[in-house]
């Protein structure tokens, strides 16, 4: 398990950026091969699978981690992908976000099927696209496999996740009357008619959970058509919502919602659907998944739980359970398809994605241990 950090580095060291993760996927397998899985390949998507334990019996446990990682902005102290350390401290694009909780992954496994006798089989998918479509490319591994439980090795300060709200993306299309900028009057603008949709939708009354919070609605975007639109009144207006949605919350719940609260404000020329963009992996696949991310509970009487908080409470760590309000390849897991799964990871949530991110070295090893932890009470 003391590879992990020298692992983490050189996993920062390739950069892999969504639909570029080639040169890391192959760099993962080369690894997996080294550190002695039983069985590994690269599926159609570039996800790498490495499968550790006795053949002919279904996955007793999944760990998860994606691959991919987000752009590099603003001025950076430290070399993003340089993986230099620093006071105690592991620095680069993808340390927390989440290559360090996918090399934990990999060198637990690893550890323990070196030093113990596998009785289950256990498994790690490195996945790609989670930055842009989270749960696709794990959908696909769980096509394949159906392990009786996952864990997501997001960045959770090695606290327990036992839920997560889900994420929808969704298209409001407002329409008007084109006409010449110089007679307005003639047409009808649906930009005025966005402005009040937006103040109206402001105002959404929207459900809470006690463990998940309060469901979200926000604008992220909006464009005209045509675009530009140039000394003309445009046709429509198309808005981006992100909606973070709760437990039981459906399609059509959701898309309900604002129906009803765009009629209250007189609003009735207009369309709804669910993003469906179109992305390519790096193997060459076209993709178009929808975007709607269920959330997802899992029971505090499961297995795969229960295993985690006797593993915390082994090396003294908080045993509290709790929740994330970002998305992750849990929606896939547990969202869709009811399958146990919990959140534990090394590294802060609020380091992801930001300027100079870095994740404590601690953090590694304590996150390596824990999972070995849970491998030997559920697999051993």
């Amino acid at each position: 398990m003391d590879n992990v950090i020298e692992l983490t580095r050189k996993l920062v060291q390739i950069p892999s950026f969504p639909s570029q993760e080639n040169k890391v996927s192959s760099y993962i397998q080369n690894i997996m091969q080294d550190f002695g899985f039983d069985e590994v390949y690269t599926d159609q998507n570039g996800s790498v699978v490495g499968v550790m334990g006795p053949k002919n019996q279904e996955i007793e446990i999944l760990f998860d981690g994606h691959m991919d990682v987000v752009p590099v902005i603003g001025e950076w102290k430290f070399d993003p992908f340089g993986g230099e350390i620093f006071n105690g401290r592991l620095y680069g694009r993808g340390t927390t976000d989440m290559k360090g909780g996918l090399a934990s992954a990999i060198c637990a496994i690893s550890h323990v099927a070196q030093h113990h006798t596998l009785k289950k089989r256990v498994a790690i998918s490195a996945s790609v696209l989670e930055e842009v479509i989270e749960g696709f490319a794990l959908g696909h591994i769980l096509d394949i496999h159906q392990p009786k439980s996952v864990v997501i090795c997001e960045p959770s300060k090695l606290k327990l996740k036992s839920a997560q709200k889900g994420r929808a993306e969704i298209l409001l299309t407002l329409h008007g009357k084109p006409a010449h900028a110089a007679n307005p009057e003639v047409g009808i603008n649906p930009l005025l008619i966005a402005s009040k949709a937006l103040l109206a939708l402001e105002n959404i009354q929207l459900p809470k959970d006690e463990v998940l919070g309060a469901a979200i609605l926000v604008p992220t975007d909006i464009i005209s058509d045509p675009y530009p639109s140039i000394s003309m009144i445009p046709n429509a207006v198309t808005i981006r919502f992100d909606r973070r949605i709760l437990v039981n919350e459906t399609q059509e719940i959701v898309i309900e919602q604002i129906k009803n609260c765009l009629h209250q404000a007189d609003i009735s020329d207009f369309s709804i659907q669910f993003t469906q963009d179109a992305i390519d992996t790096f193997t060459g696949q076209k993709i178009s998944p929808e975007r709607w991310l269920p959330a997802w509970k899992t029971k505090e009487d499961s297995q795969i739980l229960e295993a985690a908080l006797q593993a915390l409470q082994e090396i003294g760590l908080d045993t509290e359970i709790g929740a994330w309000p970002f998305c992750t390849n849990g929606s896939e897991s547990a969202g869709k398809r009811q399958i146990p799964t919990i959140g534990l990871g090394p590294g802060a949530e609020e380091d992801a994605h930001t300027i100079d991110e870095s994740i404590e070295l601690s953090q590694l090893t304590a996150a390596t241990e824990i999972y070995a932890k849970i491998i030997k009470e559920i697999c051993t």
